[in-house]
């Protein structure tokens, strides 16, 4: 049995509640990687993890928490201007058969995700180790709609 558990989820929000369940639980979210179609919301971004866009991106659309000025360093105050933290990274350079391949899924089932991510789903991988039972269930208490584990 592998130890990569990949769940296919509704919307980013769903992200969200595993980001924090598996914190709750005493695992790393910025371990988690996620393929999307959709811009991340400051929220998600804040959360640390690595997040793969599955289609056409614009850049600017990704936000840093930091304002124009500030985002660059000048002009901070601490404790105002001050940031959590951001996607551990931000790709959209790659093929989505590559993205899906970093999962550790399997080619034959490539055709699958990538037909989810057409219509809107989001999908998360997560290597469990030796607690693929538990982290299976955070993905289902999260509101995973389908969770393999490769």
């Amino acid at each position: 049995m592998g130890t990569m558990i990949v769940g296919l989820f509704p919307d980013h929000d769903a992200i969200v509640k595993l980001t924090q369940a598996l914190r709750t639980n005493g695992f790393e979210a910025e371990r988690l990687r996620v393929i999307s179609s959709d811009t991340p919301s400051d929220h998600l971004i804040r959360t640390g993890i690595q997040f793969s866009y599955s289609g056409d991106s614009e850049a600017e659309a990704i936000g840093t928490g930091g304002g124009i000025i500030t985002g660059f360093g000048g002009m901070g105050v601490p404790g105002l201007t001050e940031h959590g933290p951001t996607l551990g990274s931000i790709r959209s350079s790659s093929s989505v058969e590559e993205l899906l391949g970093e999962l550790e899924i399997p080619g034959a089932k490539y055709d699958e995700y990538d037909q989810a991510l057409d219509r809107g789903k989001t999908v998360a991988g997560y290597n469990g180790g030796s607690n693929v039972d538990t982290v299976k269930a955070l993905f289902q208490t999260a509101g995973c709609e389908r969770v393999d584990v490769f």
